[in-house]
């Protein structure tokens, strides 16, 4: 019975040893190399103004492109709506977010990226993320990006 015991206990510990690397490896290798670690920073320095509910940092993240479509959207709109009020009316809190993918392309001439992975909200509900960045005087900009529950 002793021995059982013994044999239960180690191979415990030796699936939780394997499932500890496992994830440690995951977790470091999801994102490699320099120039992807700089987009998933800059990943994360958005999700933490959007998290933050801080639009004007997010905002100064927008490539030149997306500012302009933002721009031109509030100028359409107008008075009639306020599109700050709608976002946070009609978007749930960010707790957590994790890239796991990053993908880096050349289009059209211009340098681009994307991050996708997982995100959680406070009110307990999870879903994808995906952001698409494109290189601007040697920063990554914010061209678009996706939430979904």
């Amino acid at each position: 019975m002793n021995t059982n015991k013994l044999w239960m206990r180690l191979l415990m510990a030796g699936t939780l040893l394997a499932l500890l690397f496992t994830a440690a490896c995951g977790t470091e290798n999801a994102i490699e190399g320099p120039t992807d670690q700089a987009l998933a920073e800059q990943g994360n320095a958005i999700m933490t103004r959007l998290k933050d509910e801080d639009f004007q940092a997010v905002y100064d993240m927008l490539s030149l492109e997306a500012q302009q479509a933002l721009d031109k959207a509030k100028m359409m709109v107008g008075s009639t709506v306020d599109l700050e009020s709608l976002i946070m009316q009609n978007a749930s809190a960010i707790a957590t977010w994790k890239f796991d993918r990053a993908r880096i392309f050349t289009k059209n001439g211009a340098i681009r990226g994307n991050l996708d992975g997982s995100v959680a909200y406070a009110d307990g509900k999870s879903g994808k993320v995906s952001l698409e960045l494109e290189q601007q005087d040697g920063t990554w900009k914010l061209r678009s990006f996706s939430l979904e529950q």
